[in-house]
């Protein structure tokens, strides 16, 4: 009773937190917030494919949220922060229950809520029309069903590991591989219950039916976009973007490798293509370095989307090729600095730009705006004071908490009773971590996606250490000399 009490109480204050992060206001639309706003237009219109988009670097499943909302509500942008609030919560609440379904132990439900409430950067990107809430929500509701789906494998559960996996790859192609942690988890879990259980045949009917229905159910669910990329594109694909990633962390200083334009048969093809005097332009001033000024303007010369990032792409990895050991160790560096890049900059609510409330601000001085939404905003001064103290944006505690997490992780590979969910979570941490190094210049946006994932480990490391301490402590009290009582 005193746990379900201490739940409740807790669930108030991450709702306290979050109607104080909508009460500030939504964030305006600028570069892709404004674009998604665009989109999401196009899906209200009725063009759920964007056919009317020719562009091979979007995915529709954040589109889709958005176009949903303007379809059905006369004040979408009120709505849509209000549904990303309750996808944050609700991805606290998942993450929750994947430590509750790991441990067995429900106090681990009220730990992960306590660490919730000390978050306060990744809830502040609720107010924002961007794909971080959601793809966090769509991640950790895969992780749940693929927790689920190893504890009990079933017809059901599969169907859902897969739904989920592929609305998650919809709204950001990234999650694409993310059914690798998932099948090394299902592996280790069986080769470890087929050891507890040595001499009982183990059902192994269920694991492979419900692996087949979840490929099944994926495939299914992406192949209208697949479909659609082939007829637009002449290639089944979910997105071609690799080319404008790998270009920015190949050609860029700072994290990025800052190579050399390459002499190649693709560079002098791109060239070409965008024209000598152009070209000339550009390399003036070093301009070539910039991914969108490249991707613009062999846009207007008349190159398809899809053909302009495969372009940059070859270009990009010739560049590699001459420089490989430069490109490798700057692509370790973002490795590390992914878990200690500060959150210097998070999205500006209405209340930070102290626009009247209920006005109809189409157009701000520097070009951000609200495409006429009614506006609302009110300054909380405990939110306020909140991320202007945030941790995220201290050097020192990204790197504790990097420190924190490793250490949390490898003790659940270590214990036997956890070695399986242990490296289920590594690989996840891994993954996300390392296709962030390869294609892109570390930020927050990109960390914040696993932060649940680092609690999750967090919370079950600690939990192990307290049982660990606990059975000492009662194996001493029972061992020689101790008085039984």
């Amino acid at each position: 009773m005193r746990l379900k009490t201490a739940i409740a109480i807790v669930m108030v204050l991450l709702l306290l937190k979050v109607v104080a992060i909508v009460v500030r206001g939504p964030s305006p639309l600028i570069w892709d917030s404004n674009y998604y706003w665009e989109l999401g237009q196009s899906v209200a219109n009725g063009d759920w494919l964007l056919r009317g988009h020719e562009v091979a670097y979007r995915t529709p499943g954040y589109p889709w949220l958005v176009g949903a909302v303007q379809a059905a509500f006369p004040r979408p942008m009120l709505v849509l922060v209000c549904v990303q609030a309750v996808l944050w919560l609700g991805t606290v609440c998942i993450t929750a229950q994947i430590a509750r379904l790991i441990s067995d132990d429900s106090r681990l439900f009220l730990w992960v809520l306590c660490g919730a409430v000390l978050m306060v950067s990744s809830a502040i990107y609720l107010s924002a029309i961007l794909t971080e809430t959601l793809f966090t929500f769509l991640v950790m509701l895969h992780l749940w069903c693929a927790a689920r789906f190893v504890r009990g494998p079933d017809l059901a559960s599969g169907m859902l590991v897969g739904l989920t996996l592929a609305m998650a790859m919809l709204t950001r192609p990234v999650a694409m591989l993310l059914w690798i942690p998932d099948v090394a988890f299902l592996g280790m879990d069986w080769w470890q219950d087929s050891r507890r259980h040595s001499g009982k045949r183990l059902e192994l009917r269920p694991v492979l039916t419900g692996v087949a229905t979840a490929v099944f159910v994926a495939i299914v669910t992406l192949s209208p976009w697949l479909m659609r990329n082939k007829e637009m594109f002449d290639k089944a694909m979910m997105t071609e973007f690799v080319g404008r990633n790998i270009w920015i962390v190949t050609f860029q200083d700072g994290s990025g490798a800052h190579l050399a334009f390459p002499q190649t048969v693709a560079a002098e093809r791109l060239k070409d293509a965008m024209g000598s005097e152009r070209w000339q332009a550009l390399q003036s001033e070093q301009l070539w370095r910039e991914t969108w000024t490249v991707s613009n303007a062999l846009d207007a010369s008349g190159i398809d989307d899809a053909e302009i990032d495969r372009l940059m792409k070859r270009v990009a990895f010739d560049a590699i090729a001459e420089s490989p050991v430069v490109y490798g160790r700057q692509t370790i560096r973002r490795w590390v600095n992914f878990w200690r890049t500060r959150a210097t900059e998070l999205p500006v609510q209405a209340a930070d730009l102290e626009i009247p409330p209920g006005s109809l601000e189409k157009q701000l001085p520097d070009g951000r705006h609200f495409a006429g939404q009614v506006v609302w905003g009110m300054q909380v001064p405990l939110i306020d004071t909140a991320v202007r103290y945030r941790a995220s944006n201290s050097l020192a505690a990204n790197t504790l908490l990097m420190l924190l997490t490793g250490i949390a992780t490898m003790l659940l590979v270590v214990r036997p009773a956890t070695r399986a969910s242990g490296v289920w979570i590594a690989l996840v941490l891994s993954y996300f971590c390392t296709v962030t190094a390869v294609l892109e210049i570390p930020g927050y946006r990109y960390r914040m996606i696993v932060e649940p994932v680092m609690l999750l480990a967090i919370v079950l490391a600690g939990s192990n250490l307290l049982k660990t301490r606990g059975e000492q402590n009662r194996s001493a009290d029972t061992g020689p000399g101790s008085v039984p009582s």
